[in-house]
């Protein structure tokens, strides 16, 4: 253990960096020359559509981000701003690529990360083709619930308002009434700052009436 903290040290001393909450990291279209990993904090990924700021995706302790620079000539496809103060590594391109050779894990977890953040994508297009915020929330509840685990016959999703919305696709009050809402009617409970999902099979219950109706009111 020792030596992991030290090693730990030695990297952070080569290639560490500290950011204060809202300060960038990287800025959407520059030139992607480095590949991050979070050593403490979370970072927000976001994309402007014309002139609005659009999340991406939070990400948190031990996440690995801006691998665009992975691929020589690339531009960062997105912004990164610490949402509130991180510590970091900044690998340059090689070093990143030569520890990608050398430690397996590390790339086991960037490509597990890759699939996750593919996940999600397709995820949020899904929600996309949802009309009512209610069936968008829902939705993204059932995936989290699904791909949970179970402790002790009950599923808690640790997630924050914040990153809820930014998965979702809306915006932070919107997603806050929405759980109330599912709260009050007995689809989930908060715990400790926990959302705790109930029932799997009654959120898809409902997620299916929110549908129908929404086909009714259609005809």
């Amino acid at each position: 253990m020792d030596q992991q903290v030290k090693g730990n040290d030695r990297l952070f001393e080569r290639y560490g960096r500290q950011h204060a909450g809202g300060e960038m990291i990287f800025i959407e279209d520059e030139e992607a020359t480095e590949v991050f990993m979070i050593v403490e904090g979370r970072v927000r990924l976001i994309k402007r559509v014309r002139l609005v700021e659009r999340d991406i995706v939070i990400l948190k302790t031990g996440d690995i981000f801006g691998e665009a620079a992975l691929l020589s000539g690339q531009r960062h496809p997105c912004s990164a701003v610490a949402l509130g103060a991180c510590r970091l590594l900044a690998f340059p391109a090689a070093d990143f690529e030569a520890m990608l050779r050398d430690q397996t894990e590390v790339a086991l977890k960037l490509i597990g990360q890759l699939i996750r953040r593919l996940q999600v994508a397709e995820e949020r297009i899904e929600n996309m083709l949802l009309k009512d915020s209610e069936s968008k929330i829902v939705n993204t509840l059932i995936k989290l619930a699904e791909a949970a685990p179970v402790t002790d016959g009950r599923i808690f999703l640790k997630i924050s308002p914040i990153e809820l919305s930014s998965r979702i696709g809306l915006d932070v009050d919107s997603v806050k009434h929405g759980i109330l809402d599912l709260r009050e009617n007995r689809y989930i409970g908060v715990v400790d700052e926990k959302l705790e999902v109930f029932d799997v099979g009654a959120l898809r219950k409902l997620y299916r009436l929110i549908g129908m109706k929404e086909e009714l009111r259609r005809g």
